[in-house]
């Protein structure tokens, strides 16, 4: 039904959004751990991750990069999927005849 469709998208783009972050924050040479658990932590607004985002550490050591693609993770996660995907969605801001 129309509802499963749209549960089971919304898990698709959810976790597709927490790989390409933590492909991202590969670059940084972190941890798998600390890669992931940052995405996560972010995505879900939690708090605390694992190792260098984790209860002892911060995001501090991470790149400019790495923090704006955290922070729009955090956007995304606070606001919603669908709603941040039609809000750069050309035909949002076109005028209807």
């Amino acid at each position: 039904s129309a509802d499963t469709a749209e549960i089971v998208s919304n898990l698709l783009i959810y976790m597709l959004i927490i790989v390409v972050s933590s492909l991202i924050l590969a670059f940084d040479n972190f941890g798998l751990t600390t890669v992931i658990t940052a995405s996560i932590t972010c995505i879900n607004n939690l708090g605390l991750g694992f190792n260098a985002v984790g209860i002892a550490d911060n995001f501090g050591d991470m790149s400019v990069l790495s923090k704006l693609v955290l922070c729009i993770d955090m956007l995304i996660g606070r606001l919603e999927i669908f709603p941040m995907i039609i809000l750069f969605l050309p035909s949002t801001w076109k005028k209807s005849a």
